[in-house]
């Protein structure tokens, strides 16, 4: 998904020149890690609208889901084999945000599922899987190696003081967002996928996978709840902070419940989980994201509000996408798993707020792709801003 860029500095020349140059200029926007968002958001709503029977529809936003995977891999693939230092510099810079592309290929293989396939479900299952090992311990490698270098750049500074004397404040709680989140989303999408699979295709090994995967995110979920609290309270927003990817909070709890939903509908095949606690977990996590939904509603309209804010297109739209498809899925999962009629019929109802929601920011982007093509000038965000003058 496209980065925002600007034209300016474009001398004006003859019409095709001037394109070919914009063109040149701006070239492809490169594909990150963090963008595959965008197949999260698509692949949620391809599910929702299958199961409210709109089947041609969700065929049609499922192939764009896949045709979106395979293209920002092969983009990533290309541009780290062109540069290989770059690899390590995209995992610093998106962090967390990075696990989206396992939690994309978690997505894909659980819609898989729907089409009674087997192996479609089995590879991006075990896509999912390995990434998702891969991107925890590099992110983690990465981590430590900064706070190393941070603080032997701390030498001869008082330690509670900081460098040059300076009041101590905790950089890196200025860079905890909802994009951190992601992780949790990554580690239940594992889960969601193994849990799917082995209930449509009979794999008890992935039931067990399923259980596992989901209790390691359950964790990771309290630990980010607290991280992002803490943000929140001890360092406020500022102007370049997006709130968008906010809504992956509510997002990480929401997969949490249909992940663990997956695991209770494959009850029989694992033994990992008692059935009670995942019950009760599941209703303590859909209670409290559902809490979380007008509180980050007022948060995107007090950002709305905000001075030189952007309200264009950017690919962190994508990341509230994901949540509210999810949400209305983990409604609906959890009350057939658990047969309560009102939570079925609310994320059944919900599954059209998605498609709307999809639809809206889609076309937004489809929007920022003609304006590229034609060479017209492309406001960059406030957050974009700052993110590439670091």
């Amino acid at each position: 998904m496209p980065e925002t860029s600007s034209s300016a500095g474009v001398a004006p020349v003859p019409g095709n020149v001037t394109n070919r140059r914009r063109r040149s200029r701006f070239a492809l926007p490169h594909a990150q890690l963090s963008q595959f968002n965008f197949v999260l958001g698509t692949g949620i709503t391809s599910t929702a609208m299958h199961n409210v029977g709109a089947y041609a529809l969700s065929d049609v936003i499922f192939v764009l889901a896949v045709g979106g995977y395979c293209s920002l891999t092969a983009c990533v693939a290309v541009r780290w084999v062109r540069d290989p230092r770059v690899i390590l510099a995209d995992v610093r810079e998106s962090w967390f945000g990075g696990f989206a592309f396992p939690a994309g290929a978690g997505v894909i293989a659980a819609r898989s599922t729907l089409l009674d396939v087997e192996w479609p479900a089995l590879a991006f299952t075990a896509i999912a899987a390995v990434t998702w090992v891969l991107l925890v311990y590099c992110v983690i490698a990465a981590g430590i190696g900064d706070d190393a270098r941070r603080h032997s750049a701390m030498t001869g500074a008082d330690a509670d003081t900081g460098p040059a004397g300076r009041p101590w404040r905790p950089d890196g709680l200025m860079r905890v967002d909802g994009s951190w989140f992601v992780l949790v989303v990554s580690s239940q999408s594992v889960a969601v996928a193994a849990g799917a699979t082995a209930t449509a295709f009979h794999h008890p090994l992935l039931a067990e996978l399923a259980a596992i995967c989901w209790s390691v995110g359950v964790v990771q979920l309290a630990a980010m709840i607290a991280l992002g609290a803490a943000r929140l309270l001890l360092a406020p927003l500022r102007a370049v902070d997006d709130v968008a990817p906010y809504w992956v909070f509510m997002g990480a709890c929401m997969i949490s419940v249909l992940a663990g939903s997956e695991v209770l509908a494959a009850a029989g095949q694992q033994t990992f989980v008692d059935d009670a606690v995942l019950a009760s977990v599941c209703a303590v996590l859909w209670s409290f994201g559902s809490w979380l939904v007008p509180l980050l509603i007022v948060m995107m309209l007090w950002d709305w509000r905000r001075q030189d804010t952007y309200s264009g297109f950017r690919t962190s739209l994508w990341s509230m996408v994901f949540p509210i498809g999810m949400w209305g899925e983990a409604s609906r999962e959890l009350g057939e798993v658990r047969r309560v009629d009102w939570l079925i019929d609310l994320g059944t109802a919900e599954a059209w707020v998605v498609f709307t929601v999809w639809c809206a920011v889609f076309a937004g982007m489809l929007g920022w792709w003609w304006r590229w093509w034609t060479g017209r000038e492309l406001r960059p965000s406030p957050a974009d801003v700052h993110a590439h003058s670091q």
